[in-house]
């Protein structure tokens, strides 16, 4: 049922109310009848987290969220009264009574703020059209939750958005000149929360790293110190991942130094044109999938 203005239920806050109870028993019971799962969530758990305190209330964090998004998103494949089901039945299972009433509350309000949120216009982007969008998404939130939901939910992300305005704001001022607009986003950083600015900080290293790992080889280190490098500077498991990266890459220009020493060869070779055309292709065809094919293609018109 379409939600309307009310009080909600002690803990959530004013904002659209739910008949939470019966709506909850009633989903609950046709989530338990549901067989099998969607087939993006196989192998998968669960993300995020459901808490209860000392008195059997929800503990409502960012972790509340993210496990009711995960339910979301295998909207799709099954319809959101179906996905609700499996909310309600899980909330039931993995929650106390109380607790779990006030989960679903928090959910009914979840999937009507997201509804709410596709009624509004996307912005162009400019600075000014982001901050408005920002702002409109924020005075929706004041709609759907209380000050605690909404700190839970979106508080950082919104400290993190606020942020990168006023950065971008910054950096496309005119009037000030490059020195200036380094010393600005300076201030902006310092004036950040530790874990906002952790999170500046984490998205710079990449780069920083990247830059170091081409210093390194131009130096002729080897392949163990750079893993060593990233490795210490952005965990075993980035450091894995980019050393594979690595490979793909190497692999991917030997075939493809390969491909373009033998194409020279076939271009001057006085073949007619056709023959020479379906050699060309035949060798694509032998180093390259479908997909390597049309990058291949695209690299022979700009070289």
């Amino acid at each position: 049922p379409a939600p309307a203005p009310g009080a909600a239920p002690s803990g959530q806050g004013a904002g659209p109310a739910f008949q939470g109870s019966s709506d909850f028993a009633t989903f609950a019971a046709r989530g338990e009848k549901l067989d099998g799962e969607p087939a993006s969530w196989r192998g998968t758990e669960p993300d995020g987290e459901l808490r209860v305190d000392d008195h059997g209330d929800l503990v409502v964090t960012e972790g509340v969220r993210r496990r009711f998004d995960y339910f979301l998103s295998a909207l799709g494949e099954e319809d959101l009264n179906v996905l609700r089901g499996r909310v309600a039945a899980h909330l039931d299972t993995v929650l106390p009574p109380r607790a779990a009433r006030q989960a679903w509350d928090l959910f009914e309000r979840y999937t009507g703020y997201r509804a709410a949120l596709r009624e509004l216009e996307s912005p162009d982007n400019d600075t000014a059209a982001l901050r408005r969008s920002l702002e409109e998404r924020q005075a929706l939130r004041r709609r759907w939750f209380d000050a605690a939901a909404r700190e839970a939910f979106f508080g950082f992300r919104d400290r993190y958005d606020r942020f990168a305005l006023d950065r971008r704001a910054v950096l496309e001022d005119p009037s000030l000149s490059a020195a200036e607009k380094a010393a600005r986003v300076e201030e902006l950083e310092a004036g950040l929360p530790p874990d906002v600015r952790e999170m500046v900080a984490a998205s710079r290293r990449p780069v920083a790293v990247a830059g170091e790992v081409d210093r390194l080889r131009e130096q002729g280190a080897s392949e163990a110190r750079v893993y060593q490098l990233r490795e210490r500077e952005l965990g075993a498991e980035a450091a894995e991942r980019l050393a594979a990266l690595d490979r793909r890459r190497a692999e991917w220009q030997r075939r493809y130094d390969e491909y373009r020493e033998q194409r020279e060869a076939i271009l001057h070779s006085g073949l007619a044109p056709a023959d020479r055309d379906a050699q060309v292709e035949a060798l694509r065809a032998r180093l390259f999938d479908e997909q390597e094919r049309r990058r291949v293609e695209a690299l022979d018109r700009i070289r």
